[in-house]
This record gives C-alpha cells, structure tokens and sequence, in this order.
C-alpha cells in the first residue's frame, strides 16, 4: 500500500485533513512532527483556511525540513532528543493562549479516523487480505488501520512492526502501560521515540494487534534498499515493515499479504 505516493509524501495527510476540517474556524493550531505529520498539517492549511505552527526537533530529517519550509510552515526547533518532549513542548505553547488548540500526531480521534482509511483501501482493494503489516511509532496510523479491518474483517493477522532501536509501544504493551523506554538512533525516525501518556492509541494497539515484529537496522536499510530497485523511494519505517514481512515469510508463507509503506520522504 504505497503511501510514500501521496502529494506529502506519506499516510499523515489522511489524519490532518480530518482533524482540521473539523478544527473550529475561530482557533488557530499547534503541533509536533518528525516531518511528515507536520506536511500534511500545511497540506490541510491550505485546503481549509487554517494557520498554525509545527514544532519539529532540531534533529529533524534535512529533507523533511526543507520540504516544510518550502511548503512555508512556520517552525518552531525544540533542542531535544526525543519526540515525546517536543510533543509536550507544543502542548504548553497552545495551553498559553485560548485561541489556540494542540493537534497530536496519533493521540486524537480525528487523526486516527482519517488514518482509518488506509485501511477502508486496503479491504477495498486487497478483499482477500489475510495479513496487514505497519510500522508502529505513537499507534496512530495503526489504531486507525486495525480498528477498521478488525471491525469489517476479524479474521485478518495485523503485525505491527518496531525498530529494535525504539521498540516503545511493544515494550509498553509487555509491562501494562505506558512507559518511559530508551531509544537509540534508527534509520525508521518516523516511528522512534516516546508515546504520550495516557495515548488513547495504547489500548486500540494492545488489543488489536495480533503479532509484533523488531527490526534490526541492517534490516531496515535492506528494505529500502530492496524498494529501490522496484522504484520505490520509501523512507526507514517503510523499508522496516518490508523487512518484517521477509522476517515473518516462514510463518504467513501460504497467506495473502499486505504490507504499508507508510512515507517516501528520505534522501538516497
């Protein structure tokens, strides 16, 4: 399911759509973003009217910075290392005037419901899916994603898939909750760093997830590598879910598979 094709370069501008079309008239908004949420945000502003401010960390892709500034997205850098700061960051600007309303990337029921539709389009397309593979980073695109399929198709497996290097998700599932989980540098950016406490997308994932995969950075590289020479440009959290697939190829050999490219936006 290519993502990476979309105008913005990933999945992101399905959430931002639904969430700021339905955004009051009167307010103006606040968000976090390792880039791509961030695009589709400005994808959204200009398709509504909207303004707003994308808090990024300094850290940020060089190709996703370049690709919001010449979208013109007013930045805010946050000098941080971890995406979880940055949100709360971007929470405190928004609490600071009432006129101002914060958008999270995945912890919202608009952006879930709009990543939803990834999922409409895979049954649409793909009715004899049996097995859905996304990459997992706050659990929005997957909350979205499983919540659809399992309502209108139970029997399908939903893998999520982690970077070995910030598996945060999976390892809040095993404890029970939320928890604070060191994250090293991953080539799959988009899905590292912290979840939000109290993320509605934790119970959606635990759940609805039926089977996890860790992917090895090696591994990662080999999936985008393997995209390239099928022509697709896909950034590491897409290259990660394709790795997972060849990781679980044993297990789902005789099984219809699908597998989201979540994003295209990285330099080759």
């Amino acid at each position: 399911k290519c993502e990476n094709r979309q105008r913005t370069g990933s999945f992101k501008l399905r959430g931002a759509h639904n969430k700021l079309r339905n955004l009051d008239p009167s307010v103006s908004f606040v968000t976090s973003s390792t880039g791509n949420h961030g695009l589709g945000c400005l994808d959204a502003m200009r398709a509504y009217g909207k303004t707003g401010k994308v808090v990024v960390l300094k850290s940020i892709s060089s190709v996703k910075e370049k690709k919001l500034k010449d979208a013109g997205a007013e930045l805010v850098y946050f000098d941080g290392e971890d995406c979880e700061e940055a949100e709360e960051y971007a929470k405190h600007l928004a609490s600071e005037r009432i006129d101002v309303e914060y958008v999270s990337p995945y912890n919202d029921m608009d952006i879930i419901a709009g990543q939803g539709t990834v999922g409409l389009e895979i049954l649409d397309q793909l009715p004899e899916v049996e097995v859905v593979y996304v990459s997992v980073g706050g659990g929005g695109l997957m909350s979205g994603i499983a919540s659809y399929i399992k309502a209108k198709k139970k029997s399908v497996i939903i893998v999520g898939v982690q970077p070995e290097a910030s598996p945060v998700m999976l390892e809040s599932i095993k404890a029970g909750l939320i928890i604070d989980y060191e994250s090293k540098p991953t080539l799959s950016e988009g899905t590292a760093g912290g979840i939000e406490k109290g993320s509605i997308t934790f119970d959606i994932c635990r759940e609805l997830v039926d089977d996890w995969v860790t992917v090895s950075e090696d591994d990662i590289r080999w999936g985008m590598d393997i995209l390239v020479e099928e022509g697709e440009v896909v950034e590491g959290a897409a290259g990660m879910a394709v790795a997972a697939a060849r990781i679980r190829s044993e297990k789902y050999r005789t099984k219809t598979s699908c597998v989201v490219l979540c994003g295209g936006n990285v330099s080759r």
